[in-house]
């Protein structure tokens, strides 16, 4: 009889290891779970910004600027006639642009109006020309030979850029085609300290020797430029 009791003690023993205590440890589990969904705290949704609308991100191009990008870029591929009426267009409408005045000025000169360009660029403030227009000016008014106001453009520019060569040497042909011979050999003698085998400078600098009576000199610089 005891063995029978004991034989049962061990049937349900096993019952419960074997059935009754994992459900014990899964409803534990759930239970644990449920009380760390609780003590965490549910992370509400970020507020989604606003809809952005392309009309309320795009900048308004008014009619003057498109104008004006246009003449430019006539200008860019050679069409200097239809560029050349956009800023005309342009600047009757914003007369004040200087910016602008100086850029159809230099395509007047591009289009071989020079009489027209140098006619817009006396109508910029001085201090609104830029140094590049400032050269273009000068050799303006040098070809209608007003040589003492090109002179007075390329000295101004000399002052802030002394090595600039290029200039140097207009300014050196300005003054011997006003016949101021003297001024004219120390600005070649300037330019030559820097290029000594520059021969076409020297064969211009060997001119103005001539020109002065200086025969003697300008022979010598002559046969310096030739083999």
């Amino acid at each position: 009889m005891r063995s029978f009791h004991c034989r049962c003690r061990r049937v349900i023993v096993c019952l419960f290891i074997g059935v009754f205590f994992p459900a014990l440890l899964v409803s534990a589990a759930l239970t644990s779970i449920g009380a760390q969904e609780k003590q965490t705290p549910t992370l509400k949704p970020k507020v989604a910004p606003p809809e952005i609308r392309i009309a309320d991100t795009r900048e308004t191009i008014p009619d003057w600027v498109a104008r004006w990008e246009l003449a430019r870029v006539l200008s860019y591929t050679k069409r200097y006639g239809e560029s050349i009426r956009e800023y005309e267009r342009l600047l009757r409408e914003k007369p004040e642009l200087s910016e602008a005045r100086v850029e159809w000025a230099t395509v007047l000169f591009w289009d071989g109006k020079p009489a027209e360009a140098l006619k817009q660029l006396e109508l910029v403030p001085p201090g609104k020309i830029p140094e590049k227009a400032r050269i273009l000016m000068a050799d303006l008014y040098a070809r209608q030979k007003k040589y003492d106001r090109a002179e007075s453009l390329y000295r101004d520019y000399l002052k802030s850029r002394p090595d600039d060569l290029r200039v140097r040497l207009r300014l050196a042909e300005v003054l011997s085609w006003e016949k101021r011979y003297e001024p004219s050999v120390r600005e070649y003698a300037e330019i030559l300290k820097a290029r000594p085998d520059d021969s076409q400078v020297r064969r211009k600098y060997g001119l103005v020797l001539m020109w002065m009576g200086r025969f003697d000199d300008a022979a010598r610089e002559l046969k310096k430029t030739l083999p």
